[in-house]
């Protein structure tokens, strides 16, 4: 098992986009944690890594968010 440690939010958008280069598609990502953790950063970072642009709004307010 691999552990990361981000210090900034910065940091946490680049580890993200680390991970989607390694992503080949079909995969799904579940995020859990609480408020003030990063999911919003690690998601913006995914998804602005993968082509996505800007369009990342929060995942703690809703139910499904999908990508």
């Amino acid at each position: 098992m691999a552990v990361f440690v981000s210090e900034s939010g910065a940091d946490t958008e680049k580890l993200a986009a680390r991970l989607a280069e390694k992503l080949q598609g079909g995969e799904v990502i579940a995020f859990t944690g609480s408020m003030g953790m990063g999911k919003t950063a690690f998601t913006r970072g995914l998804v602005e890594a993968l082509g996505g642009g800007d369009v990342v709004s929060s995942p703690t307010f809703a139910l499904v968010n999908e990508y």
